[in-house]
Order: structure tokens, then sequence, then C-alpha cells
């Protein structure tokens, strides 16, 4: 059996992979893994140089780091000619009223050069064909050739992520324009979805969501998950970490927002407490070129485990964005209580008060912090209590053999 794999996600250093993304992407991979033989077409930025002989390379490197058996494919996405003052409003505000296809984040991958890739790959006769992210569906669409299986990981709600992502626009021309954009986007990702035989999502919520929206059978639940790591002892020491890549917006506005509106009224009440912003990038949080004896920024973290035993609380106050987090699963796992928005755990089913904290303003958050901080005994108990959940609910072998049984049904 052999399955085609697409992605836009492609992976130049594994050292640097630990976003939810690849690590989501990882966990369909293996899943793959166990029952066929893998091709995966890769689509690149176009910046993106990979010489042939660099490709035999990248797939041992697959299979040192990931111990994942592939074949790889390469294909440029294409690169749209926004300079101009018309051109820009053009490339982001109208084109995409009026096709799916031309729309920014579908653009690169309907040209014709990605629709010949797909094809490329189909002539190896693939058995079936696993699609990750919604726009890498945009070859399937636009091919006239005809298909195997086709499963889809929709991983976000794209249309959801989209009118949050409108919200941010402060001119008011903007929003209206990009609100013009959404029918197309809709109608898109329902093609999508009636093009794969199963579409995949984070969550119960996003599956009940895109049942009721979409009327359309197929949407299956598979969480994200992770490999669960030994317990850890709640440390005494008052820390407090936030762990993101820092090249995601929604975590660049998190980690300010946290340094900003959170960390001096606690540093008012515990003078020792310490904040720790880990993740790659930190250099496009604003506040990360000011000198603060209490926050530390690391950079990428290779080991997690050894991070995570410095750390009493995990802060998420993430306001905007989709999906759900990898990083309050990861924490839980190592028994850390996590303080965090709603947004921020959606879709994730740690119960609030006993497994995790959810507050939705900055003199809630900082209330349950400190009182996290301060009390060692609840800090324990809503750590352990979401080590359970998370063993219960998003260990990863478990969540591997589910799609391994799902793409076999």
């Amino acid at each position: 059996m052999r399955f085609l794999f697409i992605t836009s996600n492609f992976i130049s250093d594994f050292n640097g992979s630990a976003h939810g993304v690849f690590k989501r992407m990882r966990m369909f991979l293996e899943g793959i893994d166990e029952i066929s033989s893998i091709d995966i077409l890769f689509y690149v930025s176009p910046d993106t140089v990979i010489e042939p002989s660099a490709v035999s390379v990248l797939e041992r490197s697959f299979f040192d780091n990931w111990k994942i058996k592939l074949t790889i494919f390469i294909c440029a996405r294409t690169e749209v000619d926004k300079s101009g003052v018309l051109s820009k409003l053009w490339y982001y505000y109208v084109a995409g009223v009026f096709s799916f296809f031309k729309q920014t984040r579908f653009i690169e991958f309907s040209n014709p050069r990605q629709v010949t890739a797909l094809e490329s790959c189909l002539l190896r006769k693939p058995d079936a064909i696993f699609v990750h992210k919604l726009h890498s569906m945009c070859p399937l669409l636009l091919t006239k050739v005809k298909l195997p299986t086709v499963y889809m990981d929709l991983d976000d709600i794209e249309h959801v992520v989209f009118k949050r992502n409108i919200s941010q626009f402060s001119e008011s021309y903007k929003k209206v324009l990009k609100y013009c954009q959404l029918p197309m986007f809709i109608s898109g990702e329902r093609r999508a979805m009636r093009l794969a035989r199963n579409t995949f999502v984070c969550s119960d919520i996003d599956r009940d969501y895109l049942t009721n929206h979409s009327r359309l059978p197929g949407i299956v639940t598979v969480p994200n998950a992770i490999a669960i790591p030994e317990h850890q002892d709640l440390t005494l020491e008052p820390r407090v970490l936030f762990i993101g890549t820092y090249e995601y917006k929604p975590n660049v506005d998190a980690a300010e927002y946290l340094i900003t509106a959170i960390w001096p009224r606690i540093i008012e009440a515990i003078p020792s407490a310490k904040l720790i912003i880990a993740g790659a990038h930190p250099e496009y949080i604003q506040s990360y070129s000011n000198k603060d004896d209490s926050i530390t920024f690391t950079g990428y973290v290779n080991n997690l485990e050894l991070l995570y035993q410095q750390v009493r609380i995990v802060c998420t106050p993430i306001f905007v964005g989709g999906g759900t987090r990898v990083k309050i699963i990861e924490a839980a796992a190592f028994g850390k209580p996590v303080v965090s928005t709603t947004l921020g755990a959606e879709g994730l089913s740690f119960n609030n008060g006993t497994e995790i904290i959810l507050r939705d303003d900055s003199s809630s958050i900082i209330e349950s912090l400190l009182l996290m901080l301060q009390d060692h005994a609840i800090c324990s108990k809503v750590g352990t209590a979401a080590r359970k959940k998370a063993i219960e609910l998003y260990d990863k072998n478990n969540i591997v053999k589910l799609i391994s049984n799902l793409l076999t049904t």
C-alpha cells in the first residue's frame, strides 16, 4: 500500500520542529507508516533551494529523527507579484472576493506548477492521498486527473480563524473587503471536505460545529497528542512559563500581554518570581529588548524535560487563533497546572477549576497565578489532575493507533 502525503510544512532542521503543527504532522505520518509506504510532496517557499542530492539526505534525516521511511518530492509554491500599491490591494483584499483560489492563503498553491507536481506523484499510483491542511488541497481541487481516496487534516477550522483574524484589522474598509471574501472561503473549504472521505479535526467541538455547519459526513476527531513523559515533582520555586514559537503572531501577542499586563502585578506580590519565555525567535516580541532580571528569554529549547522541571505553572493567555494547543497538553502531561484563557484552551477536555484554570481578564489571571504560586497544595492538585487527563485522552501511542485504524477502515 502507498500513501501520498501532501504538505507545505517543510522541515529543513529537525531541531526546530517542535511547533505544534509539526508534532501533529508527525503523528499522522507515524500512523500512516504503520500501514503503508509513504511518498511526501512538499510545497515549499519559492526561495527554498533543494538540490537533488540533498533530497536523499533529507529522507535519511526523516528516518534518523522520526523513524519514518519515505520518498520525498519537492515543488515550489508560486511567488506572487505584490509590488505597487494597487497590486497589494488587489492581492490582499480584492481578488479573493471572486475566487477561493485567489485568496492570500491559497493562491500560492493554485497554479499549474503545483497541479503538475501533484499529477507527477499520482503516476506512482498511490492507493490514497493524505492532505495536511486546507491550502494543500488546492491542487487536488484543480486537477482533472482521477484521484484515489483522499483524507484531509483540517486541523484548525480555517474559516473560523479567518473571521477571528478579520477583527484584528483597524481600518474598516479592510474589514469589509475581508468579510466579502468569506463566502468564497467557506465554499472552498466545503469543496475540500466533500472531496475527502474523512476530514480530521482536533476536537469534538470542531467536529460537531463542522458537521452541523457543512452538513457533510466523515468529519472525525483526531486530538493532538504527545508522548507521555515521566512524572515530575512540582518545584517550590515561583517560576511561570510561556512557551511557543514567535513566528506565530498569537504567541507574540500572548507573550507581550503576559509580560506587560500580568507580570508587573506578579512581581509586586512575589518579588522572587521568575517568568520564562521559551521558544524560537523571541526577538519578535516587543518587550524582548527591555531588560528585566525577572524575565528570561531562552530561545529554542531542545530539552523540554529539563525546562519543565524548572517551572511551577504554565500560562497561555491566547486571545486569537484556532486549533488546540499542544503546549497545554504538554504542560499537563508533565503535571504542571495551566492558567489559560478560554480560547487558549479551546477544544481541550480539561475541566475548568480542577484540571486547568480558565480566566479571560487580567485581574482574574493574576489572581489565579498568585494562588498557584503561593498555595503548593492547590497547585499540586491541579497539576496531578491535569496529568491524569492527559494520559487518559492525549497519549500519542493511542492516537497513532487510532489514525492507523481510521485509514484502513
